[in-house]
């Protein structure tokens, strides 16, 4: 099964793309929440990717209550799901960012730390949710 997944920020999109098969996901682009064409943007890449879901990454704090941007990240997933009419999972996103640091490579066509974030976003569900299948 091929995901695509995404970390949802104020200001940017970290999305990812993996499968369950190799349980490994890659960090794909970065982008602009307040991008003009971002829907369409989105389209090309589910065109092109073909994800059989999505992965959203899903914030708390340490006590486990959702964080301030829980509301904006939970209708950016629910317009995932409506838009491309495909199951969308949410999986914990605590530490992703710190982690998805490691993988930054100082190179041009570095998709950004939003990309690793949700790369590691996506490995992490794929771990809890593909152990027996």
């Amino acid at each position: 099964m091929r995901l695509m997944a995404f970390d949802y920020g104020r200001r940017r999109i970290g999305i990812a793309v993996g499968e369950s098969l190799t349980g490994r996901a890659r960090g794909l682009q970065t982008l602009a929440t307040n991008q003009p064409g971002l829907q369409e943007r989105l389209r090309a890449l589910v065109a092109e990717w073909r994800p059989d879901a999505l992965v959203v990454g899903w914030p708390t704090r340490d006590d486990g209550q959702a964080t301030a941007l829980g509301p904006a990240i939970r209708s950016f997933g629910e317009m995932l799901g409506r838009e491309f009419g495909l199951p969308v999972y949410w999986a914990d996103e605590r530490l992703s960012s710190h982690l998805g640091r490691e993988r930054i490579q100082r190179r041009r066509r570095d998709p950004g730390l939003d990309a690793h974030a949700a790369a590691v976003i996506l490995e992490g569900w794929l771990t809890e949710n593909t152990r027996n299948a």
